[in-house]
C-alpha cells in the first residue's frame, strides 16, 4: 500500500504544488502526494510553467483547502511555510508532522521558481532516503537490529559467529535452553537472512550467512568483545558436552 503525504503552504499556489508534482512523478510507486493551503488561492501560472519546463505533468494540479482533507488520514503532513504552520498547527489526521520553512517564490522574480523546484527535489530526495528502506544485498539494518534485539537470538548468532558452525543440540547445551526455544530463535535468524543451514546425516548445522554484509559482521564483532564473560561460559558448557557431534568437514 502506498504511503500518503500532504504538503501544506498558505496559498497552495507554488511550493506545495511543486512538492506534490515531484513526489507523484518520481516516487509514485511508493507514495501518493496531495497539497492544500490554509488560505488557498489559484495555482500560480509560473508554477505550472516551471513544472512543465522540467517535464512534470500539471494536468491535475489545482488549489485546495485543508478542509477538503478533514476526513482523510495521511502518513506524513509536511508544512512548507511558517505562516501555514502557525495557522494550522499540527494536522491531527497524520502519523507524523514535519516542518520545512521555504521562501515563497511568488514574492520574488521568476528565477526563484526554478530554485524552489531544485530545493524541493533535493529535500524530497533526502526525505525518501531517510524514511525509505535502506538495504544492502537484501539486508535491512532495521530488520537485523530487531533480529538481534532478543538475548537468545543474539547469543546464538555470536556463538555461531565464533564457532563457525553449530547444531541445535550444541546450542541447547551451550546456552542451557530448550530445543523448541533454540529452534524458534534459529527460525527467526534464518528468516532475516543472518544464518543458513546444511544437513549432514541426522544433524543440521547452522552457520553465519556468507551474504551477510560487512556492516552486519561488524555488529557481531563488536558484540563479541562486549559479551566476553557470557560467551566464555557458553563455550565451556559446549566443550563439556558428551553429546557433541563429531565432524571433520566444517566449512572455513
Amino acid at each position: 500500500m502506498k504511503k500518503t503525504i500532504l504538503f501544506v503552504c498558505r496559498g497552495n499556489s507554488a511550493r506545495s504544488q511543486l512538492a506534490e508534482a515531484i513526489v507523484n512523478h518520481h516516487y509514485h510507486e511508493q507514495y501518493q502526494a496531495f497539497s492544500a493551503g490554509s488560505r488557498p488561492s489559484n495555482v500560480d501560472k509560473r508554477t505550472i510553467e516551471t513544472l512543465e519546463n522540467a517535464g512534470y505533468n500539471t494536468q491535475d494540479l489545482r488549489s485546495k483547502s485543508l478542509q477538503e482533507f478533514d476526513d482523510q488520514h495521511f502518513d506524513y503532513v509536511i508544512t512548507l511555510c511558517s505562516s501555514a504552520q502557525s495557522e494550522c498547527g499540527i494536522f491531527k489526521n497524520s502519523n507524523e508532522s514535519i516542518f520545512w520553512d521555504l521562501p515563497t517564490p511568488t514574492s520574488y522574480s521568476d528565477p526563484l521558481f526554478d530554485a524552489s523546484l531544485t530545493d524541493l527535489q533535493q529535500r524530497i530526495k533526502w526525505f525518501m532516503l531517510v524514511h525509505g528502506k535502506i538495504s544492502e544485498q537484501g539486508f535491512d539494518p532495521l530488520v537485523v537490529h530487531k533480529c538481534l534485539s532478543d538475548q537468545t537470538r543474539l547469543m546464538i548468532a555470536l556463538m555461531i559467529f565464533s564457532e563457525i558452525e553449530l547444531s541445535v543440540g550444541e546450542l541447547c547445551e551451550a546456552l542451557q535452553e530448550s530445543q523448541p526455544k533454540i529452534s524458534r530463535a534459529l527460525g527467526v535468524l534464518r528468516q532475516c537472512g543472518m544464518v543458513t543451514d546444511r544437513r549432514k546425516g541426522q544433524w543440521v548445522y547452522y552457520s553465519i550467512s556468507e551474504k551477510l554484509p560487512d556492516w552486519a559482521q561488524a555488529i557481531l564483532t563488536a558484540s563479541l568483545s562486549s559479551m566476553v564473560a557470557q560467551l566464555l561460559a557458553a563455550h565451556q558448557l559446549l566443550n563439556q558436552s558428551i553429546n557433541r557431534p563429531h565432524r571433520h568437514d566444517v566449512p572455513h
